[in-house]
């Protein structure tokens, strides 16, 4: 359609006008943008074909890892009773760090993140910390130096 149509058939004033032309012109290409390829030649992308075959997020296997997964080889491996409490938590504090890529507690204690949403590849990353750890019967320093490590090398720094 073309501004004068829109005029002759709509009534609409000259900014509703302006708008539906907008509008339309929006409709025209969709999901697709031009870019430059390495030897200056346009190239149009379509974004939705290139998202086709990428692994998208699975919630099961998210679930899985993360309850059936990280979480149970922790609760099932680290010291147990009140009294070990803030060792836990330590440990705790720096695996979410890793599976929050980098989010950490702010003074409220609020991390702003949540770890049952982590990306599946930085689960898996804990899981294999986790089990390297129980494999080789490390102490609950190990654990905690081997996450502490993690973060150190993706740059996410630690928990205060």
């Amino acid at each position: 359609m073309e501004n004068k149509s829109i005029k002759k058939e709509s009534g609409l004033s000259l900014e509703e006008q302006e708008r539906l032309v907008i509008l339309m012109k929006a409709e025209d290409v969709k999901g697709e943008q031009l870019s430059i390829n390495l030897e200056a030649e346009l190239v149009v992308e379509n974004e939705a074909e290139e998202l086709i075959g990428k692994n998208i997020d699975d919630p099961m296997e998210k679930f899985q890892l993360y309850y059936n997964g990280l979480t149970k080889l922790l609760k099932d491996n680290l010291p147990k009773g009140k009294r070990n409490e803030e060792a836990r938590r330590i440990i705790y504090d720096e695996k979410n760090i890793l599976i929050n890529r980098g989010a950490k507690k702010d003074e409220k204690g609020i991390r702003g993140s949540d770890g049952r949403m982590a990306y599946i590849e930085d689960l898996e990353d804990a899981i294999k910390i986790v089990a390297g750890w129980i494999s080789n019967k490390g102490t609950y320093f190990d654990l905690y130096k081997a996450f502490w490590d993690k973060n150190e090398e993706l740059g996410y720094g630690h928990q205060n």
